[in-house]
């Protein structure tokens, strides 16, 4: 077994990590791990990173906030999971400072964990912790560089839930990063990687053409002409007030290279515009989308289409959009969406997140499953 998990839900921080050590432990001692990747609530996020530090001194340990985790174990806002792996990879890592000004004045970083890393069989695992449209500059940083060479990057955006008045933050070996983007490289030494997006929306017979955007701020003003909130709202047959809250069901989309991408309502202001979690660009044909239903059958083509890579994950890394879990909360899946990932994905740890970035281009409203052979 060289991956273990580790799970425990449990506001205080002092109660719920010596849960951790113990589920991390064979024959009475600690596991020796080369990687730790970690998620949990942000009251407690930047304590836990320096116990997990301390307490594995000679591994890479990665993590960011999270509002949901999960594993095999359950679900929980507060406390932590853990994913430690001990054999059969070899990572590198780094950060990218600045990630909302400019990312690309430590981009060296990202080239000297490249050149240590094999090339064949690696996956790039990134968190940033900044979501003030960080994520293209992070992105266009790690394409400058890595784009061209196979290997497949996953991440997503931070986000903070249990205690907003606490940033959400990011983190790498124990130190705490709040305008930064951390990473890891991870080489599989005897078996390969997948990276799969599973989308759970289908295009809805509403079309709009974007008439005036600020693609810098990820605002729309127009759609066809018209208040962008007035056309949206129109088209839901709602109230502008009622759009943001909606978008768990009813998001925007695109398509972009024959993939439909969602974009996710980020805020409806008083001018009748709206704000987006990704760029809108001028000119471009967007439409509502609805819920792809029964959600379960898209989880079992996912499910196909992971096993078509690998046909037997040993362990697998979950991001999935806070949006979707939201929706899956309201629609009372949550619990059986859990069980869907324990039945095909091996051991795992699941984050949510404000936003996904998947091979390069940053997204909304996906799940994004990194599987190790």
């Amino acid at each position: 077994m060289r991956c273990h998990t580790a799970f425990a839900e449990d506001k205080t921080g002092t109660n719920a990590y010596p849960q951790i050590l113990e589920q991390l432990k064979e024959n009475d001692k600690l596991i020796e791990p080369v990687l730790v990747i970690f998620t949990s609530d942000n009251a407690n996020f930047g304590w836990y990173s320096r116990m997990l530090s301390n307490s594995f001194p000679n591994a890479t340990v990665i993590g960011s906030t999270s509002a949901v985790f999960y594993s095999p174990e359950g679900i929980a806002k507060e406390g932590i999971a853990v994913m430690a792996v001990t054999s059969g990879i070899t990572v590198s890592s780094g950060v990218l400072f600045e990630a909302s000004r400019y990312p690309g004045r430590s981009a060296e970083s990202v080239r000297q964990a490249y050149e240590i890393i094999e090339k064949e069989n690696t996956a790039c695992l990134e968190f940033n912790a900044s979501g003030e449209g960080c994520e293209d500059l992070i992105m266009d940083t790690f394409k400058e560089i890595i784009g061209d060479s196979g290997i497949e990057l996953c991440g997503c955006t931070a986000v903070n839930a249990v205690n907003p008045d606490r940033p959400a933050a990011v983190s790498l070996n124990g130190i705490l990063y709040m305008d930064a983007c951390v990473f890891v490289m991870i080489h599989n030494e005897n078996g390969r990687i997948g990276l799969v997006k599973e989308n759970i929306y289908k295009v809805s017979g509403h079309f709009f053409t974007t008439t005036d955007a600020d693609c810098d701020e990820r605002r729309v003003y127009e759609f066809d002409h018209k208040s962008a909130a007035g056309v949206v709202a129109s088209a839901m047959q709602k109230h502008t007030d009622e759009l943001a809250a909606n978008s768990i069901e009813h998001p925007l989309g695109r398509w972009e290279d024959g993939d439909l991408a969602a974009i996710g309502i980020r805020e409806v202001f008083a001018d009748g515009s709206m704000s987006f979690y990704t760029k809108v660009y001028n000119q471009t044909r967007v439409f509502l989308l609805d819920p792809a239903e029964p959600v379960e059958d898209v989880w079992e083509n996912t499910s196909k289409r992971v096993h078509d890579i690998i046909p037997s994950p040993s362990f697998s890394f979950v991001i999935n959009c806070l949006s979707r879990i939201d929706y899956y909360a309201k629609t009372d899946r949550l619990n059986e969406y859990n069980e869907t990932l324990k039945k095909n994905y091996g051991n795992y740890i699941g984050v949510t997140a404000l936003g996904e970035q998947f091979n390069y281009v940053h997204r909304n409203q996906i799940m994004l499953i990194l599987v190790f052979e």
